[in-house]
């Protein structure tokens, strides 16, 4: 009893597993999304804007920065860097993390490239 029973609890679970994998590849699948990255919320446009601050702090290439920062909001670079600062410290970004966008942040307004 007990051997036809563990049996049938394995069948079960394959059969479902192979119903629910053809349903979500075959039948339903879901839709490819292609989405800008100006539809990131705040907090990964925050990481987003830290990574920029980390790669300008690296190589000192303000130009790309700058480009970098246009893929994520119409804006001009310096109110992006400064949304991203004020999300970072919102949500306890490191001192030195904070460090990296603040000095992105004043290389673009001494420029004045990232200003539209």
């Amino acid at each position: 009893m007990r051997k036809s029973r563990l049996v049938g609890f394995i069948i079960a679970i394959v059969v479902g597993i192979a119903a629910g994998l053809i349903y979500g590849w075959v039948i339903n699948p879901a839709g490819v999304k292609n989405t800008s990255l100006e539809s990131m919320r705040n907090d990964y446009k925050a990481d987003y804007v830290l990574m920029v601050a980390e790669c300008y702090a690296s190589d000192g290439d303000l130009a790309g920065a700058v480009e970098r920062l246009e893929a994520i909001s119409t804006s001009d670079a310096v109110s992006v860097v400064q949304q991203g600062l004020i999300t970072a410290q919102q949500l306890g970004y490191s001192n030195l993390e904070l460090q990296y966008m603040a000095e992105l942040e004043k290389a673009l307004t001494m420029s004045g490239v990232g200003n539209q």
